[in-house]
């Protein structure tokens, strides 16, 4: 049955009129759900040094680096102090793994990096002494330039060693998860922007092949494994911040060092989505490499398309919220 129309409007204004509002409201439905969707898409934050002086050589600039963070912290939570940002993702009482890239001489998270993301913590009221900076292994310490320090009230920095979980499954591969991660609350992972030959990008995804004892278990089928490895829950569920160590980065040949394939990034990327932040780096990294005439990557990025698909974040560039700042 025809609405009630208003007395002295024919039957074709009073239909046009109603086919404009229903026209209006529909385009109004559609831009508050791609306003929603837009609220939903997670964020990778670039902050870059604009005086270029966060690295020299191979010496990174604490304070340059402590600020670089701090701002990403800040920006990401929102808030305009350092001690109540680092409270949107950790509690003092928590136990905090932070999961830095080791093995390769060079090619390693810097440990001012590092520090800058404990010095937040502490910040934010976390014991010292409930904060362990580990990789696979004491060696990659020594790699890293990191001093070994496993007692006292400062932060813990020691390698898994020998000390594994239970057995677990991640897709076809078998494998164990480091006791450190099992034994914290939340988990910080700070990865190193560069390539991977196997597998375009090792970023935060790939960093936890320091988390388990058999690394070379998931490099078949271009890596496609680090999705499942990365689903498993201690992994998954305590995961809060990814910070990335860009202060220089390498685009070919990764994940050792190569000098010809270096470039001064002078920058840190962070998200907490850790596929969302990979899949940036991926893009940052082909951009890179074909600028200097390389095919975009070294290998396929099945792992990070692989990992959207199970559910871990989010792989499509135009769903991702990218946002570049200096400080």
């Amino acid at each position: 049955m025809e609405k009630s129309r208003p007395r002295g409007m024919d039957r074709r204004q009073f239909l046009a009129q109603s086919a404009t509002a229903t026209a209006t409201l529909f385009a109004t439905a559609r831009l508050a759900g791609a306003a929603e969707a837009a609220s939903k898409a997670p964020t990778v934050l670039i902050v870059r040094d604009k005086t270029q002086k966060s690295i020299d050589g191979f010496k990174a600039d604490a304070a340059i680096a402590q600020t670089l963070v701090d701002k990403a912290v800040m920006t990401l939570a929102g808030k305009d102090d350092v001690a109540q940002a680092w409270l949107t993702y950790v509690s003092p009482k928590d136990k905090v793994a932070v999961k830095f890239n080791g093995l390769f001489r060079r090619a390693t998270t810097h440990p001012e990096i590092i520090f800058a993301v404990t010095n937040g913590l502490v910040k934010a009221g976390v014991d010292p002494a409930n904060i362990v900076v580990y990789d696979r292994s004491d060696g990659d310490l020594a790699t890293s330039e990191l001093t070994l320090s496993r007692d006292g009230k400062g932060v813990r920095v020691y390698g898994t060693g020998k000390d594994y979980g239970k057995d677990e499954k991640a897709g076809p591969v078998g494998t164990k998860l480091s006791k450190i991660l099992l034994d914290a609350t939340v988990l910080i992972n700070v990865p190193m922007l560069k390539s991977h030959v196997r597998c375009s990008v090792t970023g935060a995804l790939k960093n936890h092949l320091g988390s388990v004892p058999n690394a070379g278990g998931f490099h078949n089928e271009c890596c496609a494994a680090i999705a499942d490895l990365n689903t498993l829950g201690p992994i998954k569920d305590k995961t809060r911040l990814c910070i990335a160590d860009a202060l220089y980065a390498i685009y070919d040949g990764g994940p050792v060092y190569k000098a010809n394939a270096r470039w001064d990034f002078h920058g840190v990327i962070a998200s907490v989505d850790p596929v969302a932040l990979d899949a940036i780096f991926d893009e940052i990294i082909r951009a890179k490499r074909v600028e200097k005439g390389l095919p975009p990557r070294n290998n396929s990025n099945v792992h990070i398309t692989r990992a959207c698909k199970l559910g871990l974040g989010e792989a499509d560039l135009q769903k991702i919220k990218r946002v570049e700042i200096e400080v």
